[in-house]
This record gives C-alpha cells, structure tokens and sequence, in this order.
C-alpha cells in the first residue's frame, strides 16, 4: 500500500512539473492514423520498462484507460486505480494508468522516465507509458486539462465501451464493472 501512495504522490509530483496534457497512464508517443475499427489512433509510446508500446497493445484483451488530463485530476485517478484494483479480477482486464505529458523544451523522453523510475515500483514500469502529445485527449473527446479523471473502458477490438469522469462513485464503478463482465 504505501508504494501505491508513494506512486500516486509522484503523479502529483510529475503533474506539476511537467504541465500535464492528457492521460489511463506515463506516455511519449506519436500519434500517425487510426487503428482499423478502433477510436484510438495509432502510437508509439515508451513504457519505464523500455518497450515501445504501439496502439496494437490495446487491441486483443480488455483494457482500461485511467487518463489524468491534469494535476487537479491526479486525486481522481489515484482513487480510481485503487478502486479498479479492489473491485476487479487484474488478470480478466489490463488497467493501465495513462498520463501525457506536456515536455518542457529542456526536458527529453529520457529525462521524464528517469524520473519516473524514482518513484514508481519496477512492477508497474511495462503499465507506465510516456507521452508527450494531446492526440489522446482529442481523440477520445477529453477536456485538455481537465480537473476530472477519465476512465475508459476499451474492448478486445479497441471500440469504447465504457465512459465515466471525476472521482469513482458506487454508480460509476458499478458501471464499469458490468461494461467489464460484457466483454469477458
């Protein structure tokens, strides 16, 4: 538990430092088309671990987006990853946390996941992506800087299937939960 806190302070360290853009995640990518049947447009992101990541990680299993749009919403995400982990099964849907960063000219790619790699636990480095564009924000119609936090609940094909916004309630959970049991 407190290497979740100490995961969550550090969003809300990175958010501040880095002017948050967009989003479930760390991310650096571009963006180029759009994934054939999928709202996410196509990506290469670098997760802490190393891996690139493209938008075809979101396609083939269930996956949740959290997407922090701002540091205000860092609260909200750091509610809902506890919430998700508590009320769903972490190996029937990947939950990733997504947060683009809006890099400051004198900060690199490099730079940001070192950083990173201070305070979140090695376990999470292949579920932590970088990305320094709003293309995500846009393409799933989310407010750039946003006080809110999105979750977004994507099918085995990339289609959304769940929306919810803010800090998780019995209702939105519960929302999510049976947008989850639908795909299975």
């Amino acid at each position: 538990m407190a290497e979740m806190e100490d995961r969550w302070v550090f969003v809300g360290h990175i958010c501040t430092y880095f002017v948050v853009a967009a989003a479930c995640a760390l991310f650096t990518a571009s963006w180029v088309g759009a994934a054939p049947n999928s709202p996410i447009p196509s990506f290469e992101a670098t997760a802490l671990s190393g891996e690139k990541i493209t938008d075809a990680k979101l396609i083939g299993q269930p996956m949740i987006l959290i997407i922090t749009p701002s540091k205000a919403a860092a609260g909200d995400t750091r509610k809902w990853a506890n919430a998700l982990r508590e009320n769903l099964d972490p190996k029937s849907i990947r939950i990733r946390d997504v947060l683009a960063v809006d890099l400051p000219f004198f900060m690199s790619e490099a730079d940001a996941i070192g950083r990173a790699k201070e305070k979140i636990p090695a376990r999470y480095y292949d579920q932590t992506w970088i990305l320094d564009e709003t293309s995500l924000e846009t393409a799933l119609n989310i407010p750039t800087g946003s006080a809110s936090a999105y979750v977004i609940v994507l099918d085995s094909e990339g289609q959304i299937i769940a929306r919810v916004s803010g800090a998780p309630t019995e209702q939105s959970i519960s929302q999510v939960k049976l947008a989850v049991q639908s795909v299975k």
